[in-house]
């Protein structure tokens, strides 16, 4: 890295952002002065995106928790503060002007540690990390290598280097989401043994449920991710990297390794990373242990953006254990749906199996916005391979949650009670459709095999109209609403059966005979479907068709 050479983050263009006038690269400066209006963060990846999105929250944060310090120097002065009215007013100002003079005057006070190349300092890297034996790798260490859609697939010269600008992307990538593993070992790292350093986890956002609600524009996505936590009521000590002395190669003492806030696991170092240069680009680099989040994440409450979920087995009598949550892989709309909006009390839970904990930006805004809005909520995890030693695919999805919905009322936990039960009446329908083409396979002459094919079928057709009724829903008309789902299911689940009945085959219209030795049972591909419709009326009660007084004197008559 020569000496001469400067990339600083506040001035230099490294940012992706969609702009109104296209997708256009944005210095740090540049998305808070109101030069460019940025709308959002696209990157390279929904991870990545999370990742860097978080640095610029980082940046608000301690901005505005510096500017509060300044205009409320005392506890009592600080009791005039009202955060609800700062939160709206703040977010109507930058939604309007698109620009943040705090911001700008804080980066005038830290721009000196956003260098990606500074010699002694060099941005979220130790500047003279390095092996016994001074070894590197190449740069695509840090580039995520996976099948999985969302990472930029590159091959021959464009694994050999990178630009800046993108090595300052992945660079933040890696502290957060790096995998777990051996890793090489520095010099100056009493962990290392035999030159290696040992498995200390993935990075923080890596363990975490990363959950975005996104705004108009980028300034206004700020705003409805900011807490009191973040600013008001945050810990002196909770810093940025770049408010902190600079790391070595060896891990901050214990004390420093407690997470201490929303800005501190926003930027937590999970690694010591140096990048080397030649010719004006990025050539290779070294990457080696850092911070370990402790105890796996247990009760580590400082991050506003991610749910959390109790865990039975960790917990005791007068201990709650609590883990950060990822969003599932599968399924994702409707395995993480109680993680966005079950608070405690709701229907479901008992003192034994506790409520998840909905992310903290979730609950802010559920207090403060009018029960009319509907966010607008990105959910973004990372899955792993293996004991997290490699990069599985990344989870990214959208979803609407009405405001009114969110809030701790009696009035909205009884609208939040009929979704939770209509995305549980959901996957039992699925698991229906599943069952019925496990029975078709047994019609035809083989073994029965849940359908997990025709399950997930159904789930991947419902899941935007899901979407859909939950922005739209009228928490005055719920009994309607209900009714509404659960037919729409019930279309979507016969249709999969129909398909699946007309791809049968021969064998599975005439069936077999079972159980011979106790008289005997006929299953076909008809009494397969018929089982199907009761159980679906079953689970989608207010589907089921209406028995006429013939039929209830015969006892089993039905209609489809």
């Amino acid at each position: 890295m020569g000496s001469n050479e400067t990339f600083n983050l506040v001035h230099e263009p490294w940012i992706k952002c969609r702009t109104a006038e296209g997708n256009q690269l944005l210095s740090i400066r540049q998305v808070f002065d109101g030069s460019a209006k940025p709308l959002a963060v696209v990157g390279d990846s929904p991870t990545q995106d999370y990742a860097v999105l978080r640095v610029l929250l980082a940046i608000f944060w301690r901005a505005h928790y510096h500017d509060f310090v300044r205009r409320y120097p005392s506890p009592r002065s600080r009791k005039k503060f009202e955060w609800e009215t700062w939160f709206l007013d703040t977010r109507e100002t930058l939604r309007e002007t698109g620009k943040d003079e705090v911001v700008l005057g804080y980066l005038a006070d830290v721009e000196n540690r956003f260098d990606l190349l500074d010699p002694t300092v060099p941005f979220m890297q130790v500047a003279d990390l390095h092996t016994a034996k001074n070894t590197s790798n190449e740069i695509r260490r840090i580039l995520p290598d996976s099948e999985d859609s969302y990472f930029t697939m590159r091959t021959g010269p464009g694994r050999v280097s990178i630009s800046y600008d993108e090595a300052a992307r992945w660079l933040i990538h890696a502290q957060a989401y790096d995998y777990s593993g051996i890793k090489s070992g520095a010099v100056g790292d009493p962990r290392v043994k035999g030159g290696r350093g040992y498995p200390i986890g993935q990075g923080w956002s890596g363990l975490t449920g990363g959950t975005v609600i996104r705004g108009a524009n980028l300034l206004e996505t700020l705003v409805l991710n900011t807490t009191e936590s973040c600013i008001p009521t945050a810990a002196e000590t909770d810093k940025p990297v770049w408010e902190r002395e600079p790391d070595t190669a060896a891990p901050q003492d214990l004390e420093a390794t407690q997470p201490k806030g929303p800005a501190d696991l926003a930027t937590w170092q999970s690694r010591r990373i140096r990048l080397f240069t030649e010719d004006g680009v990025v050539t290779r680099v070294l990457v080696s242990n850092g911070d370990r989040i402790p105890n796996a994440g247990l009760n580590v409450f400082g991050d506003p953006m991610t749910p959390y979920r109790f865990s039975k087995n960790k917990s005791k009598k007068g201990f709650e254990a609590y883990y950060p949550r990822p969003y599932d892989e599968q399924r994702t709309t409707w395995r993480s749906l109680d993680a966005l909006v079950a608070v405690d009390g709701d229907p479901g839970f008992s003192s034994r199996e506790l409520p998840p904990k909905r992310p903290e930006n979730v609950d802010n805004v559920a207090r403060i916005l009018e029960d009319r809005e509907v966010l607008d909520l990105q959910i973004v995890s990372m899955a792993y391979g293996p004991q997290s030693s490699t990069y599985g695919t990344i989870v990214s999805s959208s979803i609407g949650l009405p405001v009114h919905l969110l809030r701790n009322s009696e009035w909205s936990r009884a609208v939040r009670n009929d979704v939770r039960n209509s995305a549980e009446a959901t996957g039992r329908a699925a698991t229906a459709v599943g069952a019925f083409a496990g029975q078709l396979y047994v019609a035809a002459g083989g073994e029965y095999e849940f359908g997990v094919d025709a399950a997930d079928r159904l789930y991947a057709q419902l899941e935007p109209r899901f979407h859909n009724w939950l922005r739209g829903l009228d928490p005055k008309n719920m009994a309607q609403e209900v009714s509404s789902w659960q037919h729409t299911v019930r279309e979507a689940a016969l249709g999969i059966a129909q398909d699946l009945l007309n791809g049968a085959g021969q064998k599975a219209l005439i069936g077999r005979l079972l159980d011979e030795d106790s008289g005997g049972r006929v299953i076909n591909a008809g009494t397969a479907f018929q089982q199907l419709k009761r159980k679906l009326n079953k689970e989608l009660p207010l589907t089921a068709p209406q028995k006429t007084m013939s039929e209830e004197g015969e006892g089993n008559g039905e209609r489809s």
